[in-house]
């Protein structure tokens, strides 16, 4: 019989796949995490696949012969081999056959990084059974089967792609901690700008609350002021913009900023004294930790992708959506289970796996229900809906109760509202405030 080579155990293809398409898209290796240059049996791909994920870290989506050569020689581990190895000249023959072999989909990268994975844990099984065969020849049964054992328990760690099991005590402990916050803060997590709203729920990791409301009814201004207010807090912020590039999002914030009217800022009618507000605002935006991306036509797919970049990049807290929408293009059915995966997706994958809070938004019908529920209710944590008080209900609770009414329709982990419960906020949508009004007495029905 022919003697068997661990090398040959291999699946080179697929290597040379994955380097080729995250070569055409670095971000597609934050969809491989568990993948490591040592799982590749060619020396070469492992470096470049090194060199491509360090770039990707650093947000640098150049991949050229340049940056791969500085990324090896700063690492002591790679410097002195990978500049033998990998030749400027074997980098761009990478480069230039990319495009050949390179994966257009996320799906289909995922397929040839499995691949290589699972090459990798056949070989390592192999040779961990290798190591014990000896044992066959002297040792006694109980040392064969405790050896066996402990080298495939050492594969199966490392290539499970089943998340750790928690320790129930260590459950209970966390409990009890989060348990006791409550007393002593009255809340756990980081509470909203509105001190009623908190009664409610607040902004807490693994969890997403979406504020929905008809169109032009204020959910953006909405999710402005909570970015504004949790940059206050100290919490790294990222937007998600379906409606507002940088520039015109930028806008509103110094209009709320600075208390400016809007069309006054942005069309440059303001005072000397003005300004003055206006640059101490931008002073304080530069210094913070908060990221705006305007994604006209995002998908499950491209926030996935963002949101792990950036968290890998400059660490994130809250993630604001703005706002939960379907493609439209068309096809109603098609575009409603879109956004069931996108909602899913962000609470699920990103919220839930990144420990990430999440904000979002979505559209209200006039009869203060959220369009397409079914689908948002299913996995939101937390849904209130804003709407203009009617004249009556402005006159009845008073016109320092304010103009606005957030009514929770939905709340999984706190307190319930009664059907004609709400909170009293007022809006200035000149100055793109909203501030918490003095509230009605809410009067018990019988």
């Amino acid at each position: 019989m022919s003697s068997i080579n661990v090398c040959d155990i291999s699946d080179v293809s697929s290597e040379a796949g994955v380097i080729a398409s995250a070569i055409m898209r670095p971000e597609l290796v934050f969809y491989s995490e568990q993948l490591t240059p040592h799982h590749f049996t060619n020396e070469q791909n492992g470096y470049m696949y090194f060199a491509i994920c360090e770039l990707a870290k650093r947000n640098v989506n150049k991949i050229d012969a340049y940056n791969i050569t500085n990324i090896l020689n700063m690492n002591p581990a790679t410097k002195e081999k990978a500049s033998t190895l990998l030749t400027v000249a074997a980098i761009n023959d990478f480069i230039e056959n990319a495009h050949n072999i390179a994966r257009s989909t996320v799906e289909e990268y995922k397929l040839v990084a499995g691949a290589v994975l699972n090459a990798a844990f056949r070989r390592d099984t192999f040779n961990k059974l290798l190591e014990c065969q000896h044992l066959c020849f002297n040792a006694n049964e109980t040392e064969i089967e405790q050896k066996i054992y402990s080298a495939l328990d050492d594969v199966m760690m490392e290539f499970s792609t089943a998340t750790e099991v928690p320790q129930y005590k260590d459950v209970v402990d966390d409990l009890w901690r989060e348990i006791q916050e409550r007393q002593d803060n009255g809340m756990a997590g980081v509470p909203f700008k509105f001190e009623t709203l908190n009664q409610f729920a607040t902004i807490e990791p693994g969890e997403l609350f979406i504020f929905a409301a008809e169109a032009k009814q204020g959910k953006s201004m909405m999710l402005l002021n909570e970015a504004v207010d949790l940059m206050k807090k100290g919490l790294r912020v990222m937007y998600i913009d379906s409606e507002l590039n940088s520039r015109m999002f930028t806008c509103r914030m110094l209009s709320h900023l600075s208390h400016i009217e809007f069309n006054r800022l942005k069309s440059g009618r303001y005072t000397e004294e003005e300004a003055q507000r206006i640059e101490m605002a931008l002073a304080w935006l530069k210094n913070q930790k908060f990221t705006h991306l305007y994604m006209p036509m995002f998908d499950a797919q491209s926030i996935y992708t963002a949101v792990k970049k950036a968290k890998h990049t400059q660490g994130i807290d809250v993630l604001i959506v703005d706002y939960f929408k379907g493609k439209g293009d068309g096809d109603a059915f098609a575009s409603y289970q879109e956004l069931g995966r996108l909602v899913d997706m962000v609470k699920n994958q990103i919220c839930g796996d990144m420990n990430i809070a999440g904000i979002g938004a979505a559209q209200a019908t006039s009869t203060g229900k959220v369009a397409d529920s079914a689908k948002i209710g299913r996995n939101a944590s937390t849904i209130a809906i804003i709407q203009d008080k009617l004249p009556e209900e402005i006159e009845a609770d008073g016109p320092e109760c304010g103009n606005k009414k957030l009514r929770i329709v939905l709340n999984r982990n706190g307190a319930q509202m009664a059907p004609d419960e709400y909170i009293d906020l007022s809006f200035n949508g000149n100055l793109i405030s909203y501030e918490e009004a003095k509230q009605h007495i809410y009067q018990t029905p019988y």
